[in-house]
């Protein structure tokens, strides 16, 4: 009863902040008219949008099979890239600034010049972040199935609900606000998992209790080339995802950017090495009998180990971190997703259409898209983390060579930047089902995307008007 007061509480504060929110432009919508002027609350909400229930489950939990290289991997390219990320992301407001954008795809349209690679980013954007919610989805359904008890079903109906109605309120103010608040609840549950579980392991003679094969760097039941590639792909995204940089973009100004870039990284270490660290402490604080069930299926085990190792009530806040990194997440995704369709893809097709009507569909198809995710994610994969992988290093190959290139090297052109797209997107697809298992698909999309950027640009004439950014 606890948790499902608890619950409750948190659901309808998120829906009376989102109402406060409420934007009625689409400006507003998309962007929040660029006024967040906080920096904590840009880089939490950064953080809270980035760390999704993949990670609180797939990623708490994956670490039984992959053992000690899933935490060293994971924690270093996480921080490492975070602090890239923010190092980079003043460039990244000002270019975004100067040329007007509210979306990545405008953003790399106006920078090249370039509709048709703005429409070509906006589908890959469509599809695959439509993919990247199913297993999001179904790690928000298996925590309301463990801890209130509800079937998988009925926590996919729930899940909807409650990001449906704060994402077609309040837009990106409320998705930056309660992410906010989220991150906050995140950075606790962790901190409480990690706590819970070295207490019960016998405080610091945990690691003593912990098999040497699992504090191995050669791997546990996954080599560890293939860990390391995962844990690369997946910590990419901090470079490159649009759902991310959207946040960069609402800042009021290049101080605010400048700011949020220490709140970030931080609270992305912190919850790097408390998340993924659960999957090798479950080894020298629970029995093997414990453990057994989790080998197969890693994403159970943080739910049991909530129940299992905590005060009752405390349970419940680990229950509203693991549904805040979900939802959190899922709007973000949704947000960006729906006006790839409607403000890059729709005014392509219709130049004349009004804003009063793109903020319309914007929100419908927001709605539409979590509820065609939810439907998928009915039946899905045993394991999060590798779908995750997958879907997440692609949209961030395709946008991070383009981006990143873009900003440095003026050189780059239209022709550049939709060689990218497409010999990031389809090397990756091809490398998944056909290549080398060891080598993970996003070293190709990034090595194939980066060349074909350079022939492309190179081969072809200099691009006219490209403005710089400081």
């Amino acid at each position: 009863m606890i948790n499902q007061l608890l619950l409750l509480a948190y659901v309808l504060a998120i829906i009376l902040l989102s109402l406060k929110l409420r934007q009625g432009t689409f400006s507003g919508f998309v962007l929040s008219n660029r006024n967040i002027a906080y920096p904590a609350v840009i880089g939490i909400a950064y953080t809270a949008a980035y760390f999704s229930a993949a990670s609180f489950l797939g990623g708490g939990g994956y670490g039984l099979a992959a053992g000690m290289p899933w935490v060293i991997f994971c924690s270093l390219f996480h921080v490492g890239f975070a602090c890239i990320a923010w190092i980079m992301a003043g460039r990244i407001w000002t270019m975004a600034k100067q040329y007007d954008a509210k979306t990545v795809p405008q953003l790399l349209e106006r920078r090249y010049n370039s509709p048709l690679g703005k429409v070509i980013l906006a589908i890959i954007m469509l599809i695959l972040y439509t993919v990247y919610l199913v297993p999001i989805f179904k790690g928000c359904a298996t925590l309301f199935q463990g801890m209130i008890g509800v079937s998988y079903l009925e926590g996919l109906l729930i899940t909807v609900a409650i990001v449906a109605i704060y994402y077609a309120i309040g837009g990106l103010p409320a998705i930056i606000w309660v992410g906010f608040i989220q991150g906050v609840l995140m950075l606790i549950g962790a901190v409480f998992l990690y706590g819970g579980l070295i207490s019960a392991g016998g405080g610091l003679d945990i690691w003593e209790r912990i098999p040497l094969d699992v504090l191995s760097m050669n791997g546990l039941n996954i080599p560890w080339q293939q860990t390391f590639g995962q844990a690369f792909s997946i910590s990419l995204g901090l470079l490159a995802l649009p759902d991310l940089l959207i946040m960069i973009f609402s800042a009021r100004d290049k101080r605010v950017v400048r700011f949020a870039g220490i709140y970030g990284p931080i609270s992305i270490a912190i919850y790097s090495v408390c998340i993924f660290s659960l999957g090798i402490l479950a080894y020298g604080a629970l029995s093997a009998e414990q453990i057994a069930p989790f080998l197969k299926n890693p994403d159970g085990l943080v739910p049991f180990v909530a129940t299992l190792i905590l005060p009752k009530g405390f349970d419940g806040i680990i229950l509203l971190a693991a549904i805040s990194a979900a939802m959190s997440t899922m709007s973000a995704i949704v947000l960006v997703t729906a006006t790839s369709l409607t403000s890059d893809i729709l005014r392509y097709l219709n130049p004349g259409i009004a804003d009063r009507k793109v903020l319309l569909l914007t929100r419908m198809i927001g709605v539409a898209i979590l509820i065609i995710a939810a439907v998928s994610a009915i039946n899905v994969p045993q394991q999060i983390v590798p779908l995750v992988a997958v879907s997440m290093g692609i949209i961030a190959c395709c946008v991070l060579v383009p981006l990143f290139l873009g900003i440095f090297w003026q050189r780059g052109n239209e022709t550049g930047f939709i060689a990218s797209l497409l010999a990031s997107f389809l090397s990756v697809v091809v490398w998944y089902f056909y290549g080398y298992p060891l080598i993970h698909p996003v070293f190709v999309g990034l090595i194939c995307g980066t060349a074909a950027y350079l022939i492309g640009s190179l081969a072809t004439s200099r691009p006219e008007g490209v403005k710089t950014t400081g």
